[in-house]
């Protein structure tokens, strides 16, 4: 900890130890703009990533990469990440004295006390950080430099005047400026500079406390000799924080601000680089006090205009921060009205809530009585933070000032009814949301700039979506696609690209739904938009185009994606995402064979799906499940949860049965005896009939193909065949691959009849190519087996096909377990197969079962 008031050189000294030293430094400047504890925590990573590439791809940089990420589990992959490193990496923080945010100090003391060996913070500032030190100091934990020990020896003052500042100073000169400022830094340099500048030799200098001394001399010494343009440029970009060429030029009307930042830096006139490439500048904290302070004394008249003058280019240059802070300052009211026009709704969909806040309350109060769009920038933060009772009377106070101005109140009421229609939306108020969005999109102007219009359809697409009015849903989501230019379309985009992509995927279209993930990814990937949106979002997205690609048995790809989203859905904690994430992972393990993991992975989302309301993942993982049995040779597990589903209603309960039918209807085609097979052709003719009046594809695809395999189990060639080639035509067009090579060698079979009469070849051809050397017979020796099965094996056959165990056989036959296992293996033999599903599925295609 470097602790000392202004002048004693702190930056100065770090940054000097920062070059010489033989270890990484990651250093950061904060500023009073710093007050987020988000923020700081993305800085701290931004400044590690600079000495070690690859830490945002770590868990720590994948969280926050997300919006409002967790901040416990955020510290705790900071420690995580730190305690893997091997060599000593350093955090400077300077400045560190205008962090005032409580949360930043509780933070930091978290991991300093849990700091590992090779990690060390260095703090600067003018006074003790709110941190345990004493604690510190107890466990020699804390290394300390204060006022006194940056003060320079009678040596180093000597070296610094006659060497540094090229003065030629006797010793006894030297020991008395040494005495008077007790080794100051600062005001040594403020010494040198005047002795520069006049002819009287260090001994008619006369030094007299320190605050008089840095005001005097600086007044006198540093800026009366300076010519009339270089003292006008110091005083009118004094109220810049950070200067380069182009701002100053801004701000004092001038064509020369680079040439005079350049020679500031030459004459030594306290003046500090940023950067390298010497692009922008500060002035040290003591000289820009002091150009203040005579700025408002003898020129106060011009300091709002160079206020406005900053705003406006920090507007134009998309710096919002230090444009509302200017644009304040300057009062400003049109210009921080159009601030926060172009910023406020945008930056509170980003999740910057504290910063909204914070500009919030540095409103004068005065302003929201004179100008009713304060009053609805804070509605507009209500109804964000779900403050919608308090949201709505904000609403009429903005009415009431805007009636009571009597002049153009059109936009404010309009605006006032699209808010409306949002608090409508947010509580899923249909109808009321729908009056007030009709009257809102009459009322608000065509050329919207301000994104009330699209947001206006995107709320309430989202309303019709949760009722279920999927084509309403999806018109107003395509008309929020007009308005690209709007100040918030970027960070919207995501979530308008995904929900358009659920509907297309609704409607069986992959092709369209990938297209609008891949928009969807492009964005998150922007590295504009980092941290711009939740971490579990980022992962959802990453999970639903895996799942198409796996569909497109694009396996590689989709197991890429799908490490991508996982990992950022368990760190997000989403448990929907997680849900998705954990079902994708087991198929792909099933598809490669690898049941055991496939069983995992289930068993990971089984919780999770038992304890949320998310019907329709309810109905993916049975269907998972299903399949995990089938390749375990479970098939009694299979036939009982089907004849649990089917037991009193059950399935009509379910909010999401088509997917749970679908599901039955497999098993019993696969399990099941003639009456079986005629329960599941009665479901899949109901589910038939469903998907096809509401335009479901996907849905008509796949009860098509189960179709195909029960009219084939009861004998219906041609029935069979034709169902298929209804699914093959519909599904050939968005590249369905997955959906047919799942249901296993049954479906294989029958690809390679619909192959042998040329239907639709060359997709049949990729289709069979998914199924691998699983397809062991082809299809034209089916019906003949290498050797004929005995009366008994034919009787255990059957049994095996119904989903009884070798022990439930056993009893049934009345022999002993062993007896039907020497038997079984016997069948697996004759029939070339290497499980009880296959076997099943074997007998089926050879006709050998009853």
């Amino acid at each position: 900890m470097i602790s000392a008031p202004a002048g004693y050189g702190k930056t100065t000294l770090l940054a000097e130890w920062a070059h010489s030293s033989r270890f990484p430094i990651t250093w950061l400047s904060t500023s009073e703009e710093d007050n987020d504890l988000e923020r700081f925590l993305r800085y701290l990573l931004a400044a590690w990533e600079k000495v070690q590439p690859g830490v945002r791809e770590s868990p720590l940089g994948l969280l926050l990469g997300g919006m409002s990420p967790d901040t416990e589990a955020v510290l705790s992959a900071f420690i995580n990440l730190a305690n893997d490193v091997l060599v000593p990496i350093i955090f400077v923080l300077d400045d560190y004295h205008l962090i005032e945010d409580p949360s930043i100090h509780t933070a930091l003391t978290f991991l300093l006390d849990r700091l590992p060996p090779m990690l060390h913070f260095v703090l600067a500032g003018r006074g003790e950080p709110p941190l345990p030190l004493a604690r510190y100091r107890a466990h020699h934990e804390l290394m300390e430099l204060r006022a006194e020990d940056l003060n320079f020896w009678p040596e180093e003052t000597q070296a610094f005047l006659n060497e540094r500042m090229g003065l030629d100073l006797a010793d006894d000169e030297v020991v008395r400026l040494q005495a008077q400022l007790e080794g100051w830094v600062a005001g040594l340099q403020l010494v040198a500079l005047t002795l520069q500048r006049r002819l009287a030799g260090a001994d008619k200098l006369v030094v007299s406390g320190k605050h008089r001394f840095i005001a005097d001399y600086l007044s006198e010494d540093v800026l009366a000799p300076l010519p009339d343009r270089l003292r006008s440029f110091l005083l009118q970009t004094s109220l810049l924080d950070r200067l380069c060429g182009p701002l100053c030029d801004a701000v004092t009307g001038g064509g020369s601000g680079q040439e005079m930042l350049e020679r500031l830096e030459r004459e030594n006139l306290f003046l500090v680089p940023l950067d390298d490439s010497r692009e922008w500048f500060r002035y040290h904290r003591l000289f820009a006090d002091f150009l203040q302070e005579e700025l408002h004394r003898h020129h106060p008249n011009a300091v709002v205009q160079l206020h406005r003058r900053a705003a406006r280019w920090y507007l134009v240059h998309d710096l919002p921060e230090q444009a509302f802070r200017h644009a304040v300052a300057g009062e400003d009211v049109e210009l921080v009205i159009d601030f926060a026009n172009r910023y406020w709704v945008a930056r509170l969909k980003a999740g910057e809530i504290t910063l909204v806040k914070r500009w919030l309350e540095s409103l004068p109060e005065a302003w929201y009585a004179s100008h009713p769009e304060f009053s609805f920038f804070q509605a507009a933060f209500l109804i964000f933070t779900g403050q919608f009772e308090t949201c709505a009377r904000c609403l009429d106070e903005v009415e009431r000032l805007a009636l009571a101005q009597r002049k153009d109140t059109r936009p404010h009421l309009a605006r006032v009814t699209a808010m409306r229609c949002f608090i409508a939306c947010f509580q899923h108020d249909l109808a009321r949301a729908e009056t007030y969005a009709d009257q809102a999109l009459r009322e608000l102007p065509e050329e919207d700039d301000f994104g009330f219009r699209p947001d206006v359809y995107g709320a309430l697409g989202d309303t019709y979506r949760h009722h279920g009015r999927w084509e309403e849903a999806k018109a107003c989501y395509l008309k929020v696609l007009d308005f690209p230019h709007t100040p918030d379309f970027r960070i919207e985009s995501v979530h308008l690209f995904g929900a358009l992509a659920d509907l297309d995927l609704r409607q069986g279209h992959l092709r369209d739904a990938a297209a609008y993930w891949r928009k969807a990814l492009g964005v998150i990937q922007d590295q504009a938009t980092w941290g711009d949106y939740p971490l579990p979002v980022i992962g959802w997205v990453y999970i639903r185009m895996g799942e198409i690609l796996y569909e497109w048995n694009e396996l590689e790809q989709a197991s890429d994606h799908l490490t991508q989203g996982l990992a950022r859905a368990e760190l997000g904690g989403d448990v929907r995402a997680m849900i998705a994430g954990y079902l994708l992972a087991g198929r792909l393990r099933l598809t490669a064979g690898d049941a055991e993991a496939a069983a995992d992975y289930l068993e990971r989302a089984r919780p999770l799906v038992e304890n949320a309301p998310f019907p329709d993942w309810t109905d993916r993982f049975a269907r998972l499940q299903l399949e995990l049995w089938l390749a375990q040779d479970r098939l009694r597990a299979a036939v009982d949860w089907a004849g649990e589903m089917q037991r009193d209603d059950a399935l009509e309960e379910r909010p999401e049965s088509e997917g749970a039918r679908l599901t039955i209807a497999r098993v019993l085609t696969v399990t099941g005896d003639a009456p079986a097979i005629q329960r599941a052709l009665l479901l899949l003719e109901r589910s038939l009939q469903t998907a096809e009046a509401e335009g479901r594809t996907g849905v008509t695809i796949e009860a098509l193909a189960l179709q195909a395999l029960a009219y084939r189990r009861r004998g219906e060639q041609a029935s069979a065949l034709t169902a298929l080639e209804h699914a093959l035509r519909l599904a050939e067009p968005e590249g369905y691959v997955r959906l047919f090579a799942d249901l296993g060698l049954p479906m294989g079979r029958m690809l390679q009849e619909a192959r042998s009469r040329a239907v639709l070849p060359e997709y049949v051809e990729t289709l069979l190519a998914a199924f691998g050397t699983d397809l062991a017979f082809p299809a034209s020796v089916e019906g003949v087996l290498p050797e004929p099965l005995t009366s008994r094996e034919q009787e255990i056959l059957q049994l095996i096909a119904a989903g009884l165990t070798n022990r439930e056989i056993a009893t049934q036959l009345v022999v002993s377990p062993e007896t039907v296992k020497k038997h079984t293996g016997s069948i697996y033999g004759k029939l070339g197969v290497r499980s009880r599903t296959e076997a099943a599925a074997k007998a089926r295609d050879l006709d050998l079962l009853d």
